[in-house]
């Protein structure tokens, strides 16, 4: 009976413990640096503690480990993993996650995060450190989060895995916080745009960034720059070309503590135009789109039944499209087009230097209306891309399209598919393969330019039939034109530059000059 009464006695002090009788530590981060998701020392920002989210577990919010002391506690019964759902907050600033937790299920695992549709990645699980049978107080750092921004975070979740489950946890104080900072010694910003939006990811703590332009933008200009502190001063050091670099100093009020943020501005696209077709007679010709050749007509460059969009570029003074790819891109040519003579098809595409091509297509299809009352009949090329960051020319015969006989005598539609997202395009057209001789064309005489190498201030001169001059950096910002044959190269920073003359037929033709 002795023996019997002893494990009675153990058995009800074992449950006596199997749940906390004391509270989780009182915060004691001041409110401005918090944002809660569940406390009784703060205002919270969940909306619903209990989703459904196929859980195993229940939950209890109103759980109360000291009678009387109003605090509640948060507990998490049969867990295996749990959701809570909050308003979305941009708590990009915050440095710290904390959580109390409180066990005593011998083997249980206990991982969070939070749950991010923002920038940087969606989520990333940190395990928390637990005591058994004690509260375990934790701060994790933003940092452990890999990848994460917290600039649009609007659930968390906990996870039990590979731990015992189900166990019961009970959680108290879950929230994030920064460090507070005393104003005399505040060098941070509270806002950065630039072109008059703010910078994605902005965060006080944060001092670099990287933001991306398509090629042809203008030089980006940082517009708001705001302290933190009123008092705190600024200084900012605007990129003076794109590519580039800007950058703000922070001076705090004491007058020596400062932070430097850096914006690097990079573009996106090609930096040099596509290759230039070879001189043809127009009657060996069908162009799409092309600076070289006479356009045919288009309607629509994207059409009402496609799911992509189309912008219009310029790379060193030669125009080119950006297609933003749903599924494919649809043209709309303005008239039924025959091109039954034609024997060959070519296209010049850029794809951004880094993008994964594993799986990635690129498919020309052109659509044929023999009837002129709805496709009769189509054929298409099958393109596996496998360059990046430099221009790449497609020029094949009609016969290598599927479909054969790809009968062409009425077309009046154009199409691309592709899974590439984003592809830059220029010269798409229709030829003989035939090229003019020498003695066929004055047209394509190279443009004599002088001098070159140029001292900066002296005029630069074309060949008398030159009636325009327009000369551009190399990353295709235009900074110099002139409606003559000469054009100064006063202003002009030492370096290459690329110069493109029009003469009185309206043909281009575009070549480099050094600045010394």
């Amino acid at each position: 009976m002795k023996n019997l009464s002893l494990f009675l006695m153990l058995l009800a002090f074992t449950f006596g413990f199997s749940q906390p009788t004391t509270n989780a530590p009182t915060p004691t981060q001041l409110p401005a640096n918090v944002v809660s998701v569940f406390s009784d020392a703060y205002t919270n920002v969940a909306t619903n503690y209990n989703p459904n989210w196929g859980q195993s577990g229940t939950v209890n919010p109103t759980f109360v480990p000291v009678s009387g002391s109003g605090n509640n506690v948060m507990t998490y019964a049969s867990f295996n993993y749990q959701g809570t759902e909050l308003t979305t907050q941009n708590i990009a600033a915050m440095e710290f996650l904390h959580v109390d937790v409180w066990t005593s299920t011998a083997g249980a695992v206990l991982k969070v995060s939070p749950i991010n549709n923002g920038t940087g990645a969606g989520e990333f699980l940190v395990n928390v450190p637990l005591v058994n049978a004690g509260w375990s107080s934790v701060n994790l750092p933003k940092s452990a989060f890999t990848g994460m921004t917290w600039d649009s975070v609007f659930q968390l979740k906990f996870d039990g895995q590979a731990g015992t489950t189900p166990s019961t946890i009970y959680l108290d104080n879950i929230y994030f916080w920064k460090t507070a900072v005393t104003p005399a010694t505040d060098a941070t910003l509270s806002d950065l745009k630039v072109n008059g939006t703010t910078v994605a990811g902005f965060s006080p703590a944060t001092a670099t960034y990287n933001v991306n332009f398509p090629q042809g933008s203008a030089v980006p200009q940082i517009t708001v720059a705001t302290t933190t502190n009123a008092s705190a001063t600024r200084v900012i050091t605007q990129a003076s070309s794109l590519p580039g670099t800007a950058t703000v100093l922070v001076t705090a009020q004491n007058g020596t503590t400062t932070k430097t943020y850096t914006v690097n501005y990079t573009v996106s696209g090609p930096s040099v135009a596509a290759p230039t077709p070879p001189a043809r007679l127009a009657t060996d010709v069908i162009s799409l789109f092309s600076n070289a050749y006479t356009n045919i007509g288009v309607t629509e460059w994207s059409t009402s039944w496609d799911d992509s969009s189309i912008s219009d570029l310029q790379v060193a003074g030669n125009d080119i499209k950006k297609i933003t790819f749903g599924n494919f891109l649809g043209v709309q040519l303005a008239n039924y087009t025959n091109a039954s003579q034609m024997t060959h098809f070519h296209m010049d595409y850029f794809i951004d230097a880094g993008t994964n091509l594993t799986g990635k297509v690129i498919n020309p299809k052109w659509s044929n209306h023999a009837a002129q009352s709805g496709e009769t009949s189509a054929f298409l090329y099958n393109g596996l891309p496998t360059v990046t960051g430099s221009w790449v020319s497609i020029d094949v015969p009609i016969s290598s399209f599927d479909t054969a006989p790809q009968i062409r005598n009425s077309l009046y539609q154009f199409l691309i598919s592709s899974n590439l997202g984003t592809l830059y395009v220029d010269n798409i057209y229709f030829h003989k393969n035939t090229v003019l001789g020498t003695q066929d064309v004055n047209a394509t005489k190279s443009v004599r330019i002088y001098p070159n190498p140029v001292t900066a201030g002296e005029m630069i001169t074309a060949d008398a039939s030159v009636k325009n001059i327009e000369i551009f950096t190399v990353t295709g910002q235009k900074v110099k034109s002139s409606d003559s044959q000469t054009i100064s190269s006063q202003g002009l920073s030492k370096g290459l530059y690329l110069i493109k003359t029009i003469n009185a037929k309206g043909e281009t033709q575009s070549s480099k000059i050094i600045v010394k």
